[in-house]
């Protein structure tokens, strides 16, 4: 017994003071009851009469012994709390200023993620507490993985929620094996994770009713959940389809998914299914060689559709490739995707922007020849025509073709005319011509640039994968 010390009465009436760093950087955060054995522990440094063990906290707070010991732990990982003895159980509180001043590298971590890894905490209530390993576990996944914070807490939280125990060991190893699974497949935003997860609920739905179907009572393996993932999103299949070919399975002695998973490979490489007729009247109008569609080729029109593109649409684009000799579904799907940019989905859109385009090549082509050029118009001369149009006049593109004679790259050295042009407010032909005979820039013509290098002509390999599109060849 101390020589002298409060009675125990005298408590009710003292105050005790909590520093504002600790309103301000951990109340928020902390869990409840955690928060309630701090406040009451520094009660008791002032006033040790009223407990002298975790017995007594538990007591006065009407909780378990075990989750104020998993308090004190908690503020022990914050570095508020310094742990003297184990037994018996002895405490002391550390000021704030102290842990600021002080603090090893891990602590540094654990600080600036104070305010996640009270989060995790938060996932697993008060009675399973983290340890550090989980800590760095987490961490790992922000600073090393690359996740966005909201990103590993929704992981964590999925797996949480997952049958396979819910103790932090377990979550943890399924989060962490997740988390370097899709870090790889470059998921590590909270929208990409979203999507990730959607997509695992599906598998897992589908995966679920078919064993429901095939009177199967055991969670399927990592085999089976990747047949179920490639009926999905490799065939296509959607639920209805899957269980109506679980009546097949009936001539099995066992009936499993890898027989249900042959079955429906079977159905879907021999063309089974929706839109075969109509793909194999594509391939026909894009004149293939081959006029039986594919199931990648029945799947690519599916998502064609799903993109909101019309079958009459679909059908045009195969014409127009094929007016150019480009037979290949890749080819039409290439090109549709083009369409797609410039919003032409629907047929009287395909049928106009056809039209339009038609006019622009007469127009560009005839522009080129002015330049002195004998190539076909590319996707890159259509689009810089478009722009110039909505800047200058018909009077001075085409001057500024006539200038662009002889250069070596005509279509380039238009575009820097006109913005030069442009630039000193010179919007007469008349001017433009006087100008450009008063100065004109040192650029090679393509016979003195023949002269003296091995260059290439100017052809359409100059533009790249532009040149893919020939609106001349595919409109006309």
């Amino acid at each position: 017994m101390p020589f002298c010390s409060f009675s125990k009465d005298s408590a009710m009436f003292d105050s005790t003071s909590i520093e504002n760093m600790f309103l301000l950087e951990y109340l928020p955060t902390a869990p409840d009851g955690f928060l309630r054995v701090y406040l009451y522990a520094r009660m008791l440094s002032l006033h040790p009469e009223l407990g002298g063990d975790i017995a007594d906290v538990a007591k006065a707070l009407h909780m378990d012994e075990d989750a104020v010991y998993n308090a004190f732990h908690y503020w022990e990982q914050q570095g508020l709390v310094e742990k003297l003895s184990d037994r018996p159980a002895a405490y002391a509180m550390r000021p704030i200023r102290d842990k600021l001043v002080s603090v090893s590298s891990i602590d540094t971590d654990f600080y600036r993620y104070r305010e996640y890894n009270s989060r995790l905490q938060d996932l697993f209530g008060e009675t399973e507490l983290l340890s550090p390993r989980h800590y760095e576990k987490a961490n790992d996944w922000l600073t090393v993985m690359g996740f966005e914070q909201e990103a590993a807490l929704r992981i964590l939280e999925y797996e949480f929620n997952k049958p396979g125990g819910r103790k932090p060991d377990a979550v943890f190893k399924r989060a962490n094996a997740r988390a370097v699974e899709w870090a790889d497949r470059g998921i590590r935003t909270l929208a990409d994770v979203e999507k990730a997860i959607a997509y695992n609920d599906q598998i897992y739905s589908m995966a679920s009713a078919v064993m429901k179907q095939l009177a199967i009572s055991r969670k399927p393996t990592a085999n089976e959940l990747d047949c179920v993932r490639r009926w999905i999103y490799d065939w296509k299949l959607s639920t209805e389809d899957v269980l109506a070919a679980c009546a097949h399975t009936t001539k099995a002695r066992s009936p499993s998914i890898a027989y249900l998973d042959a079955i429906l490979k079977a159905k879907v490489d021999s063309g089974e299914g929706q839109h075969f007729e109509t793909v194999k009247v594509i391939l026909k109008e894009l004149g293939a060689s081959n006029t039986v569609p594919t199931p990648d080729q029945i799947r690519a029109y599916t998502v064609l559709l799903e993109k909101g593109f019309e079958p009459e649409a679909v059908l045009l684009a195969a014409v127009q490739c094929a007016r150019k000799r480009k037979n290949s579904f890749e080819d039409l799907e290439w090109m549709l995707d083009n369409w797609g940019k410039a919003g032409v989905r629907t047929r009287a859109q395909a049928d106009q922007y056809v039209s339009d385009m038609q006019q622009a090549t007469r127009e560009v082509r005839s522009l080129l020849e002015t330049a002195g050029l004998t190539r076909r118009p590319t996707m890159d001369d259509l689009d810089r025509y478009e722009g110039w149009k909505q800047k200058y006049t018909m009077d001075m593109i085409l001057c500024a073709a006539e200038c662009a004679r002889g250069t070596r790259v005509p279509v380039r050295f238009m575009d820097k005319l006109l913005t030069e042009w442009h630039k000193a407010n010179i919007t007469t032909p008349e001017a433009a011509r006087a100008q450009h005979a008063a100065f004109k820039p040192a650029v090679p013509t393509a016979a003195a640039s023949h002269s003296n290098y091995g260059q290439r002509s100017d052809t359409d390999d100059t533009y790249g994968k532009n040149s893919y599109s020939d609106p001349t060849k595919s409109l006309e």
